[in-house]
């Protein structure tokens, strides 16, 4: 049934659930709904804009450096590979690419069972002891000497880092609007780009330092050193990220009180209450919703444009340098795609638009992708620019998407839990075949691979474009039922009175 549009100046109306997370006190509000409590409309926004700043200072930087850790434990591999790995294991085929396939098999099929449940988890927990096993798992693979040893650490490398990304989704769409939310998860992500174009840096510099160190090869070295630094930054997310709003203890009563107040006007004054559902009925609430198939959809395609990653620095060795010199250059274009997803995110909420701020970077994508397996060899410039654009534009598609479907399954809080666990892990199940894109076989110029990225990328702009008609509609049938007085239902339900989807 649909809720009220406008938070009530009854009391007894905002007083927690027996049980409930929010139960410390009630939520006093203000008669005028741009308010905080007795505030006058210039002192709540004062309020907000240090409370956001706050939040920013704390919650941000921790989320960005477990992201870029995240990604270097991930996709070390790929540097691992060109700096004697595929020697030392004795790797031949696609034994390579089964790796990246164990490791997304792991990743995809322990985020569903987990993804209804992590709602009523304090996030500060889960998001450290996932850290922590990734950390160890991923430093013990510079210690495997046979092939089935590393695909067995791969698989538990996925599964450790399977609660990471959706979790810290969530953990943002707790505490920011749907305005904050796109330059958020933009910055976050832009980790990814951070962390390939480090990635890369500190690859060489481990690589050809410690090469030999201790009877160690140097990409045992990367596996090790990387893994260590996880533990530690795990170790410090106990105390650093917060649980559920009214169970923040750095935050001020006040602060807490003003988070939800935020939170529930920017949702037509709904509370996001973890126990306002069971998690069955969330279930529920996820399947009877076709949007989130058309998200999905659209993620996946994102995912699938960016299976370059795990061979980038292979792509990039077909320019012709040294083993260092291919991990130094590397950086570059992910550090390009880093620029272009912070100006994507700061455009997106300022216009507060989606559809084409991930439509037309896809398109530049495609171009990068074909312009990279049609240029003669010896146009080199032509070619490294072309891998500009394939970072720019999935990358950028990539942080919007996720604000898009942040916003679009605003409530329930079980809902959106699980949403954001189904598309990440249905989305990364992408990665299944798409290691295989890219055989050895088909080097320098990886022409299938490269068509079918482009395929890709179009598609998403495709199905940008759908969503946006879609949600348009979505936004007249709720004109007409609020007109009607009558309950949101189907892929509405769950949804307060009153909301609107962006697009």
């Amino acid at each position: 049934m649909a809720r009220s549009s406008s938070l009530s100046t009854d009391d007894n109306e905002h007083k927690m659930k027996p049980g409930s997370d929010l139960q410390l006190e009630a939520l006093p509000t203000s008669s005028k709904p741009d308010c905080f409590e007795e505030m006058t409309v210039e002192e709540t926004q004062k309020a907000c804009n240090k409370l956001v700043r706050h939040l920013d200072m704390r919650v941000m930087p921790i989320l960005i450096l477990l992201f870029i850790l995240n990604i270097l434990d991930r996709s070390n591999i790929g540097n691992a590979k060109i700096a004697g790995m595929s020697k030392d294991l004795n790797l031949q085929g696609v034994d390579y690419n089964n790796l990246i396939l164990f490791t997304f098999v792991g990743y995809c099929i322990t985020q569903i069972p987990i993804g209804f449940f992590i709602a009523k988890v304090s996030p500060a927990f889960y998001l450290a002891v996932a850290a922590g096993c990734w950390g160890v798992v991923s430093m013990c693979c510079g210690f495997a000497h046979t092939y089935s040893a590393m695909s067995g650490l791969r698989f538990l490398v996925g599964c450790a880092e399977a609660p990471f990304f959706p979790g810290a989704l969530l953990i943002l769409s707790t505490y920011y609007t749907r305005k904050e939310m796109p330059l958020r998860i933009a910055s976050m992500y832009a980790a990814n780009s951070i962390s390939n174009g480090f990635g890369g840096l500190l690859a060489a510099a481990i690589v050809s330092g410690l090469e030999g160190k201790a009877g160690l090869r140097g990409w045992r070295w990367l596996f090790i050193i990387e893994g260590l630094i996880t533990i530690f930054v795990a170790f410090g997310c106990f105390f650093i990220l917060p649980n559920l709003p009214a169970k923040t203890k750095w935050l001020s009563a006040e602060e807490r009180r003003l988070t939800v107040w935020r939170i529930a006007r920017d949702t037509a004054g709904d509370e996001d209450d973890a126990n306002e559902v069971s998690k069955w009925q969330a279930v529920k609430l996820v399947a009877k919703d076709y949007k989130i198939v058309l998200l999905l959809l659209q993620q996946m395609c994102i995912s699938c444009s960016q299976s370059f990653t795990y061979f980038f620095p292979t792509i990039v060795a077909s320019l012709g340098f040294s083993t260092t010199g291919t991990q130094l250059l590397t950086a570059p274009p992910y550090f390009f795609a880093f620029i272009c997803s912070i100006f994507a995110a700061w455009s997106s909420s300022r216009l507060n638009e989606k559809a084409l701020h991930i439509g037309i970077p896809m398109v530049f994508c495609a171009v990068g992708n074909i312009l990279a397996i049609t240029l003669p060899f010896d146009n080199i410039a032509g070619r490294y620019a072309s891998m500009f654009l394939m970072c720019l534009g999935s990358y950028v598609a990539f942080n919007l998407s996720w604000a898009w479907i942040s916003s679009t399954v605003a409530r329930p809080r079980a809902k959106r839990a699980g949403t954001f666990f189904l598309v990440n892990a249905l989305a990364n199940a992408s990665h299944f075949f798409t290691p295989y894109m890219f055989p050895s076989a088909d080097g320098p110029r990886f022409l299938p691979g490269g068509i079918a990225l482009a395929v890709f990328c179009i598609a998403t702009a495709a199905c940008a474009i759908t969503i946006r008609f879609v949600l348009r509609g979505q936004n007249r049938k709720m004109d007409l039922l609020d007109e009607q007085d009558a309950p949101y239902t189907g892929g509405l339900e769950g949804l307060p009175r009153g909301y609107r989807f962006n697009y």
